[in-house]
């Protein structure tokens, strides 16, 4: 469990997570709204070389950004529970070549791979974050 302060620099979970990352992995993100996925992702990117602007994909479904490897951020938010959208287009981004980061799995947990990393993400009412990363059996 890694605690940080309100609005403390995200680098140490990011470390602990890309650290053990590897091309084809998919880090589910679990998180109440604001509990700050997104501003984790833009730090694990910024580790694994993106240089570039990380933002939210939550209207757009999914970003990739190009590096080595590239970084795929999806936030399936949107999608709900129940959903008929096809879904060929979103595992599209779900390549061996990239680490995926994937917000709001639950909404995608008939399709998508099992994860190589969940991260668990607590919000205090003072705004302190609490971050309990489980690896899959043998990484991290």
């Amino acid at each position: 469990m890694i605690t940080v302060a309100d609005g403390g620099d995200l680098t140490p979970v990011a470390e602990a997570i890309c650290s053990a990352a590897h091309a084809g992995d998919c880090v589910y993100l679990h998180g109440p709204i604001g509990a700050g996925k997104t501003t984790l992702v833009q730090a694990c990117a910024r580790l694994l070389g993106i240089s570039e602007p990380v933002t939210s994909p939550t209207f757009a479904f999914a970003h990739v950004y190009d590096g080595t490897p590239p970084v795929a951020h999806l936030d399936l938010y949107r999608l709900g529970e129940a959903t008929g959208r096809d879904t060929a287009d979103l595992l599209a981004y779900l390549t061996e070549d990239a680490i995926a980061f994937v917000e709001w799995p639950e909404y995608g947990s008939n399709w998508l791979p099992a994860a190589t990393c969940s991260v668990e993400i607590e919000l205090a009412a003072d705004g302190v974050r609490q971050f309990d990363i489980s690896p899959a059996a043998g990484r991290l």
